[in-house]
């Protein structure tokens, strides 16, 4: 299996963004915090289940 590797520069233009990439680079699993489904349209959040799904039946047929 092919391996590739690279480097890239992360540019931070918003205010927060620095604190927000410093959460998710120190996200525990202590912090878990449950998706708000206030955001996502019903269909939009059964597709993604489904994709999901989807996704995760090719991992227990491997």
């Amino acid at each position: 299996m092919a391996t590739v590797s690279f480097d890239k520069n992360i540019v931070i233009e918003e205010p927060g963004a620095i604190e927000t990439l410093v959460e998710l680079l120190l996200f525990s699993d202590n912090d878990v915090k449950p998706v708000d489904k206030t955001l996502a349209s019903p269909e939009a959040m059964a597709r993604g289940e489904e994709i999901l799904k989807l996704c995760l039946s090719h991992l227990e047929n491997s």
